[in-house]
């Protein structure tokens, strides 16, 4: 594709391997931006807020992803992997939003789950 820059191509290469094709025709002070998003946070953060963002909507145009870029955290230091650990300091009133479901689909299922943990707790 012509007119991206360098930097941008390993995002750029990630979203359309995703299979959201979108217009890449970006002003200067676009690229800026996308350059800053992609030091803050990386290319794998973006490419998937890009991916969940085109899922929802028709978007034809890699303009739409500059917003939800914005206020993305940092990338994780390297090495680091997600953790399922409790947070220190959170007690054991914390539902845990990552827990894996087991029985049933949705959220409903996912909600009645966490509340038959808390009754037996309870008990």
């Amino acid at each position: 594709m012509a007119g991206i820059p360098a930097f941008a191509r390993p995002l750029v290469d990630a979203i359309t391997a995703a299979g959201v094709i979108v217009r890449w025709d970006l002003n200067p002070t676009e690229w800026f931006t996308v350059d800053a998003r992609l030091k803050q946070s990386g290319a794998d953060i973006l490419a998937a807020v890009a991916v969940r963002a085109a899922g929802r909507k028709d978007v034809s145009h890699a303009r739409y992803f500059l917003r939800a870029w914005t206020g993305l955290p940092p990338a994780p230091a390297a090495g680091t992997t997600p953790s399922a650990a409790p947070v220190a300091g959170l007690g054991a009133d914390v539902i845990p939003l990552n827990r894996p479901r087991t029985t049933g689909t949705g959220r409903a299922a996912q909600a009645a789950d966490w509340y038959a943990d808390l009754l037996a707790e309870e008990n």
